[in-house]
């Protein structure tokens, strides 16, 4: 069993307050749906999730069977799906997966990329140049590299923003996967479908 959890979180950018005294609690099997307006502060809330920015008060705490995740490991317990997560270009599919992967010092590297690659219905590319590709082909990318070390924490933000509408329904497969694999499924979204798939929803506007 995993959990997240935040304790007294509050981030600020000078005098704006995005969310402040944020106690919440995420669980493996179940999915959250983060939602709030345009700049309310959903992504800003995933990256300090991921442990990719530190904030402003408060803490997050990752338990991983049970142990405690140190604060500079939490990134690797993280599948992180985001938009502003870079792809490099020049390469192909599975160079960028390999690049990842080898970072990382992933077991059986070969085989869980073509399984990943296979999840994200991108075999048929998968040694094109990405140069070529779409925004919705770039964003199964960069799910599959969330995907890629099989991960007890899954954050998507905004997951299906490019996506066509056989793209939306391979993510709500991994998700249905992933919960069924008792992983964390955290989703933030401003898609009313999206959240509403969600077990639990959190409004970071209910934090001001």
């Amino acid at each position: 069993m995993h959990s997240l959890t935040t304790e007294r979180l509050g981030q600020r950018f000078g005098s704006r307050i995005l969310f402040r005294k944020m106690n919440i609690a995420f669980h493996s099997g179940h999915s959250t749906a983060i939602v709030g307006s345009n700049g309310s502060g959903k992504s800003t809330l995933v990256r300090i999730l991921a442990g990719l920015m530190r904030p402003t008060k408060g803490e997050v705490i990752l338990n991983v069977d049970g142990n405690e995740v140190e604060g500079e490991w939490r990134p690797l317990s993280c599948g992180l799906v985001a938009p502003y997560l870079n792809v490099y270009e020049d390469f192909t599919p599975r160079e960028n997966l390999d690049f990842i992967a080898k970072a990382r010092r992933l077991p059986h590297r070969e085989t869980r990329i073509e399984q990943v690659l296979d999840e994200v219905q991108m075999l048929h590319r998968a040694d094109d140049v990405v140069n070529t590709f779409s925004s919705g082909m770039l964003q199964r990318i960069r799910i599959a590299s969330a995907l890629l070390a099989d991960p007890p924490v899954l954050l998507l933000d905004e997951p299906t923003a490019t996506l066509d509408v056989s793209g939306v329904e391979m993510v709500r497969g991994i998700i249905d996967r992933a919960l069924k694999e008792e992983r964390i499924v955290i989703v933030a979204t401003n898609e009313p479908e999206e959240a509403e798939a969600c077990e639990f929803k959190i409004d970071v506007e209910d934090y001001r």
